[in-house]
């Protein structure tokens, strides 16, 4: 198993999420259009969070993570048998679990509704996140199919699947929320019905190629199942770890409550932007990795998985930093171009600037840390990531506390950024000390000249930016697309001019698919 093959599993992981985000940006346009940074918007996302918080610890990170190295193991070992027994299993028992979590949230939410009296904005959010519970139940089995299929080296379906929330949400927008009535409160149910309906797809899409591989799940009440047993010890330090994630999200968006009216929207759309060159390739890569990171556990090939890991990482920091660099660049043309109208305003346009920049100061952070954390998820080690990420957590509040005072909003993105760095060096060394040497020179190098190569393009972008006119949306569109095309030129020619080395290796790849 090679790089070629992970960078080509990437680039089709890439492809789809790429479309994707492009949906995930229309979107948020029409919903920044529509909602602005509004306390309606503020509650509406506070509101989607808790699901998704849910989602991420039941679901497609505490669940794929511990499932795919076993999963593999049982494919590994030709007993095909047991892997669609054990996935069965599962199924059964996380249609349990969920269905009492989902039901016992919306109990207690009207429970608490009814005996407690609260806020506009809280009692709103709670009644949303009552409505938006069975997002749950649907993204969680959703993530079961895509460990199956991802298990079995197919990426691109998965990968697809998030396009229907995109979609969804897009047409609630234009065709549900004005049906709802005028005014914000009454239009953003129209935005929840558009989240359930996305969710659903997203799991009913994974069905068909999982039929075809002839992997049906059927109801098996057998929990004593070894490989069950062993995803239980696993999961748990995972979901705890995760909670820390989760906590520090929880955190940054109470702090966000106390900053007033539009904190937490400029946080969402500054995350959202910066999250785009994250999802199209680091998650992307770090999705690719984990079958071939456990495959190599499995083998104990532990000179090629180190070697991977090298690769990724590299990658990694030639695709995200140049990324990062344009980003803070171009960040206010791009956000006025895409966001600046109708309930957004230069003010809005302002503060998501802020958030932008110190979230992209991490970028290569929160990418390099979904590359290396898989590799202990391949050696069924989910206890030392939870670790660090209590370590990160506990840095991540206390910079919050420090610098929300000076920053506002941008403290809380400054935070998460310089406590994401410290996540990425310990675990880095970490596994250092475990596995030996892991090409740190050669990435280290790598690193630098990159990041030279990025600055130069930053310097270039920022010169041919600064000699366009933005007069219209049209001409700001097309200034900002000659200002990315240049600075693209730009990067190109100073990594071969510094010798990268991964500039090198694409090249070779274009002219071998020549």
């Amino acid at each position: 198993m090679s790089t070629k093959s992970l960078a080509k599993s990437t680039l089709g992981i890439s492809s789809a999420t790429f479309l994707s985000r492009i949906l995930g940006l229309l979107r948020d346009i029409f919903s920044a259009r529509l909602f602005g940074t509004t306390a309606v918007w503020d509650a509406f996302l506070v509101a989607f969070m808790i699901p998704n918080l849910l989602r991420r610890l039941l679901g497609e990170g505490a669940l794929s993570n511990s499932f795919i190295p076993v999963f593999t193991e049982y494919l590994y070992k030709k007993d095909e048998k047991g892997a669609k027994r054990l996935a069965s299993a599962l199924f059964t028992l996380l249609l349990i679990i969920l269905t009492v979590v989902v039901l016992g949230g919306i109990f207690f939410i009207n429970l608490i509704l009814t005996k407690f009296s609260f806020s506009p904005k809280i009692c709103l959010i709670l009644q949303l996140t009552r409505f938006l519970l069975p997002y749950v139940f649907f993204l969680s089995l959703a993530a079961l199919l895509m460990g199956i299929l991802n298990s079995y080296k197919h990426f691109i379906i998965p990968a697809l699947a998030p396009l229907f929330l995109n979609i969804f949400w897009l047409l609630s927008l234009f065709y549900l929320c004005p049906r709802f009535g005028e005014s914000l409160e009454k239009k953003i149910w129209g935005v929840v019905i558009g989240v359930l309906l996305g969710g659903l797809f997203q799991l009913l899409i994974q069905i068909p190629p999982l039929v075809k591989k002839g992997f049906s799940l059927k109801i098996n009440f057998n929990f004593s199942h070894p490989g069950l047993k062993k995803i239980g010890l696993l999961i748990l330090p995972g979901i705890l770890g995760l909670a820390v994630t989760q906590i520090n999200i929880v955190v940054d968006l109470g702090l966000g409550l106390f900053l007033g009216s539009g904190a937490i929207s400029s946080l969402w759309y500054g995350n959202r932007l910066m999250q785009f060159p994250l999802g199209v390739f680091g998650i992307a890569l770090a999705t690719a990795v984990l079958p071939h990171y456990s495959t190599y556990a499995a083998k104990q090939e532990f000179r090629e998985l180190k070697k991977m890991l090298s690769f990724a990482l590299r990658m990694g920091v030639f695709i995200i930093l140049p990324a990062a660099v344009g980003l803070i660049t171009l960040r206010l043309p791009i956000i006025k171009l895409l966001f600046e109208r109708g309930a957004f305003t230069s003010l809005s346009t302002s503060r998501t600037a802020n958030t932008l920049l110190f979230y992209c100061l991490g970028l290569f952070a929160y990418a390099g840390v979904k590359i290396i954390a898989p590799v202990f998820y391949s050696f069924q080690d989910t206890k030392t990531p939870m670790k660090i990420a209590v370590i990160a957590m506990l840095t991540n509040i206390g910079l919050n506390l420090i610098l929300m005072i000076p920053l506002r909003e941008g403290g809380l993105a400054l935070a998460t950024a310089l406590s994401s760095c410290l996540n990425l060096f310990l675990l880095f060394f970490i596994l250092r000390k475990r596995l030996g040497n892991l090409e740190g020179r050669r990435i280290l190098s790598s690193f630098v000249k990159v990041l030279l190569a990025a600055i130069i393009m930053g310097a270039g972008c920022r010169f041919i930016s600064s000699c366009l006119l933005y007069s219209s949306n049209l001409i700001a569109f097309i200034s900002i697309i000659i200002s990315i095309l240049s600075g693209i030129i730009i990067f190109i020619l100073t990594a071969f001019i510094l010798k990268v080395e991964e500039a090198k290796e694409i090249l070779g790849w274009i002219r071998q698919r020549r």
